[in-house]
């Protein structure tokens, strides 16, 4: 179908069936940006809607939106990124009747007012595709055991397109797709290719592309402890002979075992036949039957604290051993994954799965042509074997010139090699180096940025982290999104919740603040993002994006410098001819600073509050430009922005 096709065919189809048996519903009333008047009754921040009528508004809405935006290329320093998780951004109880509805991706579309609202023109969803049913973490299973790359999450279907002639799950999605298109919203998904779920669809024709390991060791399986080496060290060249001489490691590969097609062929086949008729899970035959399952995923880093992924187990890129290892390594051990097999980049076999590898290259191209989307965001693709990742980037780029390509890569250090892959973002170091918020990291941070050769998320939390009001709430995540903001080769990131002043995370994987409690995760439970918070962060941050967009001649790199610190006092500057903005931040907790603007360049006058984190109604202003005076107090964690147009040399 043809761009806004699948769009007009739902708006026809909602239009001429109104089935009765559908009643209202009940949405957050920071969702109705389309203005929708016929409400039914309004209660908590809620209103209720029949779903039809408001729906088909909600699309003419879009379809005039449209016409403000053009969809085209523009510079990654105009973007701002959402990441959603579609089944949990869009999840509420519809019906009050106490039970959570999936979010659906029709019902995401309803969002992306409040999106473009916030700025938003890259919108990066989460895994949308079907999940495995096995081995679930919490009580809803994790969306990054993906069972199959060409299949989508059935939850996401939404049930007001039940009976939709001629349209799929997939025309759903791309849907969904050119909805973002209409609003200048490119998307970009998560691409899963070095992981699957333990029971992946693929199993049945190949079992030898996944690990198989006893079914007597899965019970407190984990990677070796290597007591010669530190703790959450890298594995690297100089440290196999210890890690794989360690005792440890010899009880570790003893594990593992042959996949069941070569450990006994005939009873594989049986098994395969029997799974076919009966419907059985075929992992649990051959667990029953053979003693052998699939070995969980673990952590690339030696001697890291993560818990295993009991959901996922690693693809079988290579067919033989690294020539690195193969002096360690007993004779006739059965595939096995450890810190250097996962890292294929460095230690690559010398035996590629090249059925593997196709199918890795086919769902990217289903991707591109099945929904229309531009670009990927590649889930440990910085541990992906390098010619791989090369043909899947020729591959997108074939297809989409422009793609986005997102690095998980977790180091700022590493930019040039993320660059020269040919990813033009990467995850970087924001994440890690906001859990410790002071004026030495923070600088250090600031310091590096100028110079990277790829942009970075700006953020101070992801998906796989606790959520920044979690650490210091409300007050803190404004001023931390004011910071945000504003940097050179960094776009600002949105996990979807911040909006809100969300506290419960998606996960807690990276930076962990919970002591390992086992709290609800979006990753694993049935949750809701709090909708109906009383202090939305929408406001600011659409003032953000507003007034980045007004400044973009100023804020460029070669306009960046970081002046000194004035005590808890964080600041950074951009200084282009006679035009000067400076962004301060108070990084105490619980005591007002001093800030001198003099000190950073020798004016009193003429300064204006650009941006104030606190500055919404609902928050206590403290600060003025009066008198002329050259100071100003910033109250615990309060961000502002100030901007002289006339500075004078």
């Amino acid at each position: 179908m043809a761009r806004q096709e699948r769009l007009k065919y739902i708006y026809r189809f909602l239009a001429s069936h109104r089935p009765k048996e559908i009643g209202p519903i009940w949405i957050p009333e920071i969702w109705n940006e389309c203005g929708y008047t016929d409400i039914l009754d309004t209660k908590h921040r809620e209103i209720k809607v029949d779903p039809v009528p408001f729906l088909l508004h909600h699309l003419n809405f879009l379809f005039q939106l449209s016409e403000s935006y053009a969809f085209e290329e523009q510079s990654l320093d105009r973007s701002i990124i959402y990441s959603s998780l579609v089944r949990y951004t869009a999840a509420w109880d519809y019906n009050h009747d106490g039970r959570i509805q999936s979010g659906t991706f029709l019902r995401l579309m309803i969002l992306l007012p409040l999106l473009k609202k916030m700025g938003v023109n890259i919108l990066y969803l989460l895994p949308v595709t079907r999940y495995s049913q096995m081995h679930w973490k919490g009580d809803i299973g994790s969306p990054y055991a993906v069972h199959s790359l060409f299949e989508l999450d059935p939850d996401l279907h939404d049930p007001l397109l039940d009976g939709i002639s001629e349209f799929t799950l997939h025309d759903e999605m791309a849907a969904l797709v050119e909805a973002c298109h209409l609003v200048g919203v490119k998307v970009v998904v998560d691409f899963i290719p070095r992981v699957t779920a333990r029971d992946s669809e693929v199993i049945e024709d190949h079992p030898d592309w996944v690990y198989w390991i006893g079914k007597e060791h899965l019970e407190g399986f984990r990677p070796p402890y290597i007591p010669e080496l530190g703790f959450f060290e890298e594995c690297s060249p100089d440290k196999l002979e210890t890690i794989y001489r360690s005792k440890e490691t010899a009880a570790f590969l003893s594990k593992f075992s042959p996949p069941p097609n070569e450990l006994n062929p005939l009873l594989w086949q049986c098994l395969k036949q029997r799974a076919r008729q009966s419907g059985e899970p075929l992992l649990s035959l051959v667990e029953e039957n053979m003693g052998i399952t699939t070995a969980p995923a673990h952590s690339d880093w030696v001697n890291d604290v993560q818990p295993i992924w009991t959901d996922i187990t690693f693809y079988r890129l290579f067919k033989d051993h690294a020539p690195q290892v193969r002096d360690f390594v007993p004779p006739n051990q059965p595939p096995y994954v450890l810190f250097d097999t996962i890292k294929c980049n460095m230690y690559p076999g010398t035996e590629p799965n090249r059925e593997l590898w196709d199918m890795l290259v086919e769902a990217v191209k289903f991707n591109l042509h099945a929904y229309g989307v531009d670009g990927f965001r590649i889930d440990i693709g910085h541990v992906l074997p390098v010619p791989l990742l090369e043909e899947m980037f020729r591959t997108i780029k074939e297809i989409r010139p422009h793609a986005i390509l997102i690095s998980e890569d977790l180091f700022n250090r590493n930019h040039l090699k993320a660059a020269s892959t040919g990813y033009n973002v990467m995850l970087g170091s924001g994440w890690k180096i906001m859990t410790d918020i002071s004026v030495e990291t923070l600088q250090a941070y600031l310091q590096e940025l100028p110079e990277l050769a790829i942009h970075v998320f700006a953020c101070s939390e992801t998906a796989d982290t606790p959520r920044i009001a979690s650490r210091g709430g409300i007050r803190l995540a404004r001023m931390m999104s004011v910071f945000n903001s504003f940097l050179p080769n960094a776009i600002p990131f949105l996990t979807t919740g911040i909006e809100m002043n969300e506290e419960q995370p998606l996960n807690c994987g990276l930076a962990d603040n919970t002591g390992g409690a086992e709290i609800p995760r979006a990753f694993f439970n049935r949750l809701v993002i709090n909708w109906t918070h009383p202090q939305p962060m929408i406001p600011l941050l659409s003032r953000l994006h507003a007034g980045k967009r007004q400044l973009e001649h100023l804020v460029r790199p070669q306009n960046f410098f970081v002046p000194d610190a004035q005590g808890e006092v964080l600041m950074y500057a951009y200084l282009k001819g006679s035009e000067m903005l400076v962004c301060c931040f108070n990084l105490s907790a619980d005591a007002p600073q001093e800030i001198r603007l003099n000190a950073i360049y020798p004016v009193s006058d003429g300064w204006t509050v650009w941006i104030d984190s606190l500055a919404d109604p609902e928050f206590a202003l403290v600060s003025a430009a009066q008198g002329g005076r050259d100071w100003r107090m910033l109250q615990p964690h309060q961000g502002i922005v100030f901007y002289h147009p006339q500075i004078k040399p």
